[in-house]
């Protein structure tokens, strides 16, 4: 039992939140609390071994035995906590506003219900199931927390009201039980979001006459956020004019993660054949799959919410639209670090391609990848092919090389990279892709590819500042930084005769 991790993501000068020190109670205690955070959920907290076990109840605790709730496992909190309620301030960890919902004794117990020593129940729990008996306000009696063995990560568990004297017999709404109602209340991922799509539940989501029906909305796609696929598809909803032009008439290589971000997940480039009727399919023929591949587009809001219930967290277009399906409408130059890499030399390496193209009059465009490295676009206008491009590309990719050996590479292979970061010029191929400007990517925190002005492309820049928590209002703020990807594309053979 550990508050290492408990520590490290807590600023203590900024949070309210007590420090992580193992400590024991003279009788074992619990606490429910209920946590407006990006999204409202209830945290259900059990002390064992000097510390307080804590779950994440996204639709809170029950006594009704046939309700099965969802816990995920986060980290563990100090027994303090049992305590704490107040404000954690925006820009922390967990911000929003955390009131105690219930608290009490408790005792462990075995599947007779006989009270078992700690010890016993560290070992039930290493086992992935604890039963216990709560002697709170609200919730009394037994109840048992069991491990889902179909998630490797070990943190997805239910949580189970016993049928006893304390169960009811109807469903049970922990928010039917809040003491207090406030109307300051922190704005929730989907105020801000501003969306109609719905909480929970499975139901249609119509735009004048199209319809898409809406899955598993409840599902928990972030374990440690807490966010939900519902989260995920109300985000798109609300950048829907920010992605689209970037999404439009493009095939889109989806990758598929419908049980969140715990699996890999898997690419479904054939999707078209189950699309409805009024979504467009691109038929194209693959040479190495010697097939027709029914490729489907995403023009508008409907397809996009389409889209995103399947599971696709990420979008994926081709760099060139139908029509023009040869000729790539912009150059990519991926940024690909090594573990050996630090973040100020991606950003020293995109600085060099900015200067390549500047010093030609150039204009280039800089977006976060969502993950470890940056990309960079370059306007081409439909006016090549994929291989006259991504032999640019290549040209490209040499220059900087040569600015800055020390720690960038031409060399694919891994083995040859040396733990030397990838400038990646091969992303120019036809039927490659990358996230999309404005897409979700299937990372901790939830990460955006975020536009960039180039002023902002320095020292302290990381990806994992842009979350589906903040970057909404920042889009609104600064409009589309990446607009111009899409505009007049360079004169190739001018610019080549510049570089001599």
């Amino acid at each position: 039992m550990s508050l290492a991790k408990y520590n490290s993501k807590r600023n203590f000068e900024e949070t309210p939140e007590p420090k992580g020190i193992v400590e024991k109670s003279k009788v074992p205690v619990f606490v429910i609390q209920r946590h407006e955070a990006t999204r409202l959920h209830y945290d259900l907290r059990l002390e064992l071994g000097g510390v307080l076990k804590s779950w994440a109840v996204p639709k809170g605790p029950t006594l009704y035995p046939q309700d099965k709730r969802l816990a995920v496992l986060v980290e563990d909190h100090p027994v303090s906590y049992v305590k704490f309620k107040g404000s954690i301030q925006e820009g922390n960890y967990g911000a929003g506003k955390i009131e105690i919902w219930d608290s009490g004794t408790f005792y462990f117990v075995d599947e007779k219900s006989n009270q078992i020593s700690e010890e016993a129940a560290k070992k039930w729990f290493n086992s992935g199931q604890l039963k216990f008996r709560l002697n709170g306000k609200k919730l009394k009696g037994e109840f048992a927390l069991v491990q889902l063995k179909k998630d490797e990560t070990g943190k997805s568990w239910l949580l189970i009201k016993h049928k006893d004297e304390y169960a009811t017999s109807t469903p049970y709404n922990s928010e039917n039980y809040i003491k207090e109602q406030t109307s300051n209340k922190p704005i929730t991922l989907k105020e801000q979001t501003k969306s109609s799509i719905p909480v929970s539940g499975d139901s249609p989501y119509k735009i004048g006459k199209k319809e898409v029906p809406l899955t598993n909305l409840n599902k928990v796609y972030w374990p440690d956020e807490g966010y939900t696929k519902g989260d995920m598809i109300r985000y798109y909803e609300s950048v829907s004019k920010f992605i689209l032009p970037y999404l439009k008439n493009r095939p889109l290589s989806l990758k598929r993660n419908p049980n969140g971000i715990t699996e890999e997940g898997f690419f479904h480039k054939d999707a078209g054949e189950n699309a409805p009727s009024w979504m467009k399919v691109e038929n194209i023929y693959s040479d190495s799959s010697h097939k027709t591949i029914h490729y489907l587009v995403c023009n508008d809001l409907p397809s996009l919410v389409y889209v995103a219930n399947l599971g696709c967290i990420e979008m994926n277009p081709w760099n060139s639209r139908v029509g023009a399906l040869d000729n790539p409408d912009y150059l990519v130059i991926d940024l690909d670090p090594a573990d050996e890499n630090t973040f100020d030399q991606v950003i020293e390496a995109a600085n060099v391609v900015h200067d390549i193209f500047a010093k030609n009059g150039t204009d280039t465009y800089c977006k976060t990848s969502g993950s470890s490295g940056l990309h960079i676009y370059i306007p081409m206008g439909a006016k090549y092919s994929y291989e006259q491009v991504k032999e640019f590309g290549h040209i490209i990719a040499m220059m900087v090389v040569e600015q800055i050996p020390a720690f960038t590479t031409i060399e694919r292979p891994l083995n040859k990279r040396k733990g030397r970061m990838y400038i990646d010029f091969l992303q120019n191929r036809q039927g490659q892709t990358l996230a999309s400007a404005y897409s979700i990517r299937p990372k901790p925190g939830a990460t955006v590819s975020t536009p960039l002005e180039w002023k902002e492309v320095k020292k302290g820049l990381h990806p994992s500042q842009f979350t589906i928590k903040n970057t909404i209002s920042r889009f609104e703020k600064k409009g589309d930084l990446f607009e111009g990807v899409l505009k007049k594309g360079i004169d190739l053979n001018r610019f080549l005769k510049t570089l001599g």
